[in-house]
Order: structure tokens, then sequence, then C-alpha cells
């Protein structure tokens, strides 16, 4: 939506002065983010049409001779009237894409049906939309929660396609080639269209809504290859992708993300800067992965399957730490999500080496912290999915015991009260950093935790780590030297 407030700028002939001020307060008002402002900024721009459509009624009505008789007062008085053009609907518009009301989208699509009707039905050629326009009300639909956004905000996309082949054929039959020039810069769908429109189809959680972006992606990438350079998608549009592939808990959806990464690195390669992988989309692959119903299965069974998503996850954080050691570059820089994602990737995996994996991703994000990066700071998030590996261990454990003839018990219950021992530790580790950091809230545990802890001890017997759980939770997770595990 940025450029949208640039086009108050752009030399039109037609603009007076009083029109440029109207717009500049209209542009002043819209960058704001709230629930009031655009039915304020919408209310001012139909007063504004509707003062404007009664000032030609009256030229209208009026005698010709009394016209002629005044013609340099009326000249006058017509620089005087605020005669709202594309630019003032567009402020409009965009003030309803940046509210925060659910009928924000409804409202801006409104405006730009507005502007349809004033350019086909009453010759208004000012108001004719334009791809900032149609931009702006796609964006509007993006960010609604509307359960329809999707469509709408696709459905709008080819509805911008009909009207720019409409006029620029148009144009062609009146053989004005200045004006199809015009039309193509102004009015056709570019990469922020589709972007927008990627990005609204992924984040609105509908059944296949990861693939129905995909299919867009590959329709804006046949675009391009037939000549459209303006249709480049961005690192934001492939990793709302990916994200909305970490979400669908299909299975096989990390192995789509992970497709999608590996395109990106083609086009990165190939010179496309845009395309190059970001923290955000590396850290929504390895979600991907994490969150992958074939992760879950037990590897005891028969299968590998479940050690290779979660090493896929690590593999990813691997190359992020390699790449970030390489090129400096911040917008591939590890932080504290990465680390978390790869240790819950571990923790769904459910084997008896959960645990141990855990600990060795969470000890390569606290040693980069204490190297100085503070992206890497340890929070509740980290050391909560950390006790969740350690439990996931329990169970493994447990499970396997009694499934087999042949395991050693004894050994089995050493390596349960291990893992459930590491649980508490983890625990007061979190307890006593949130302490000396001034009870920070990113590090004070949550029900989450401490029930985490209470059932791993539970199933490892340990009675008396519970109760010193439980009494830890009581006291707001303030350690006490009584309370402390010798």
């Amino acid at each position: 939506l940025n450029d949208t407030t640039t086009t108050t700028t752009t030399s039109n002939k037609a603009v007076n002065s009083a029109t440029l001020q109207f717009n500049n307060k209209l542009s002043q008002m819209a960058k704001k983010f709230d629930v009031s402002t655009a039915a304020k900024v919408e209310a001012l721009l139909l007063e504004a049409v509707k003062n404007y459509q009664e000032s030609l009624q009256n030229n209208n009505n009026d005698d010709r001779d009394d016209k002629q008789e005044g013609g340099e007062e009326e000249e006058q008085t017509t620089k005087q009237i605020i005669a709202p053009n594309t630019v003032s609907f567009t402020n409009a518009i965009t003030a309803w894409a940046r509210c925060t009301r659910k009928d924000s989208a409804k409202r801006a699509q409104a405006l730009l049906d507005q502007m349809h009707i004033l350019y086909k039905e009453e010759g208004w050629g000012h108001v004719k939309p334009n791809k900032i326009s149609y931009n702006s009300v796609i964006t509007a639909w993006a960010r609604s929660r509307d359960k329809d956004s999707a469509h709408q905000a696709e459905s709008l996309l080819r509805k911008m396609y009909d009207f720019y082949n409409l006029e620029l054929e148009n144009s062609i039959n009146d053989d004005n080639n200045d004006n199809a020039s015009d039309i193509a810069r102004n009015l056709k769908p570019d990469s922020r269209s589709w972007n927008a429109v990627i990005n609204a189809v992924a984040r609105s959680r509908n059944t296949n809504c990861g693939d129905r972006a995909k299919f867009l992606l590959d329709e804006m990438g046949r675009l391009y290859q037939e000549g459209d350079g303006d249709l480049l998608p961005d690192a934001l549009t492939f990793g709302a992708i990916i994200n909305a592939y970490a979400n669908s808990f299909e299975e096989g959806a990390s192995d789509k993300a992970a497709q999608l990464l590996m395109h990106m690195e083609s086009l990165y390669q190939m010179g496309f800067e845009n395309a190059k992988p970001t923290t955000f989309v590396y850290n929504a692959c390895m979600n991907a992965f994490a969150k992958d119903p074939l992760i879950s299965i037990n590897a005891t069974t028969g299968g590998d399957i479940t050690m290779n998503r979660a090493e896929k996850a690590e593999q990813i954080l691997t190359s992020m730490e390699k790449r970030y050691e390489e090129e400096k570059d911040y917008r591939v820089m590890p932080d504290c999500i990465s680390y978390s994602t790869v240790i819950n990737a571990y923790a769904n995996s459910n084997t008896e080496e959960s645990g141990i994996h855990a600990d060795a991703i969470l000890r390569r994000m606290i040693n980069r912290y204490l190297l100085g990066d503070t992206k890497c700071r340890p929070n509740a998030v980290a050391f909560t999915v950390a006790i969740k590996a350690h439990s996931a261990a329990i169970n493994a454990a447990l499970l396997a015991e009694g499934t087999s003839a042949t395991k050693d018990d004894d050994v089995q219950r050493k390596r349960t009260e291990a893992s459930a021992r590491r649980c508490e530790d983890l625990l007061q580790q979190l307890c006593l950093m949130c302490q000396n950091q001034g009870n920070d809230r990113t590090l004070k545990p949550t029900s989450v935790t401490f029930e985490s802890v209470i059932q791993a001890l539970t199933l490892a017997n340990d009675v008396e780590g519970v109760e010193r759980v439980k009494l830890l939770r009581d006291d707001g997770g303030m350690i006490i030297n009584n309370t402390r595990r010798k």
C-alpha cells in the first residue's frame, strides 16, 4: 500500500488546487491503522462526490447567456470545487485496507464498485480505477478474516484482468498507442497484485489452501515465462505457501514445502534476488516437517520415516547456520524460533532419542546467544518443547518396554528416570533465568511447562519430584532452597 499515497503527486492537468489539497488530507488520514479513521475518510469522500455531482447538475441547468456573462467568474469558482478522482477513492480504499473493522474489505470493495459506476455510467474519466486501487482492495481482502476472503481476492484479480483487457482492446480499436501504453502501465496486474492474492489464499486455512496457492504461483510463473516481466514472486509469497502446508497437517505436506524451498534456492541462484529464502521461509519449512503427521510414526514399528522428518528439519537449520556464517546476511540468520521449531520436530518424533536430540539443539541455541547472537535468546517456548521432547522419550521407552520381551527393564527404568530428572532440571533452569532477568515474561514457565514436567515425573514414578514441581508452581516459579532438587 505504500505506493498509494505517492499517486497524490502524479501530474494530472485536470486536478485543481482544491482537489490536490483534499487528496493530501485523505492520504494523511489513511495512514492510520485503527477502527475509526476509514469511516471518516469515506464520509469526506462521499460528501465531496455529492457536492461535485450537484455542481455539475447546476452547471447543466444554467442558462447559456448567464454562463457566457459570468464565464470568468465561473471558471474561478470551478477551480475551488473538489473533483474527487482516482487518487481520492484509492486513499479511501487504502484507509479501509488498514482498518481493523470486520467489514473493512467489503467497504473497500464497495468503493471500487462505485468507481466503476461513476466511470462507466456517468463518464467520470478522472475516477477510472487503476492497479493501485485494485491492489488496495485485494490487500483488504488478504487481511480480512472473512471466510470467503480468499475467493474474493482471487475473483478480484480475474476481474482486474477483464477490465485491463477491455480497456486495452478499446484503446487499440481507437488506434491510440499512447493510451494503450498508459493502460498497460496503470492497470495491468503486477507482482503486488498476484503476491497479495496468493498470500490471501495461503493464509485462508481453507481445505487444500496450500495447493491452491501453489497453483496460483505456478500460473504467475507461466505468465512470467510468456513475457510478463513484472510478475515475480517474493520471499513472503513463498513463505506464506510453505506456512500453509505446515498448518495443513497433511501427510507429505513437508515434502511439498521442501520442494518450494528448493525452487526458491534455484531462482535465487539464477539471479532473482527477491526469491532468496529468508529466516521466515526457513522456519516455515522446518515447521512443516515438525507438524507432518508422518513424523509421529514410531520408529520401532519398522520404518525410518520418523527420524527422517526430524533430521530434515535439523538439516535446514544447519544450512541456515552455514549460509549465515558465509554471507553474514541477517535475512537468513537463525533465531529462537528456528531452534525451537527443530526441537519441537524431535519432540513430535516420539522416539527414545527425542530428548537427546532436543538437548543438542538447545545447547546450540544457547551457545549462539552466549556468543552475542541476541536473536537466539532462549525463551520459555524453547525450554517447554525441550521438556516435551524428554517426555516423548519416556513415552517411547515405556512403549518399547511393553512391546519387547528382550528389553532390559533396569536399563529402561534408568533411562526413564534420567529423562524425568532432565525435565525437572530444564524447568528449574528456566525458573532461575526468569528470576535473574527480573521475571522476564518471555522466560516465565507456563501451565503447560509445569504440567509437562509433572507428567514426565509421574511416568517415572518419582512422587517426590512431582511434589517439588507442584510446590514450585504454587510459588510462582520462584526457586527456593528447599525446593531445588539436589
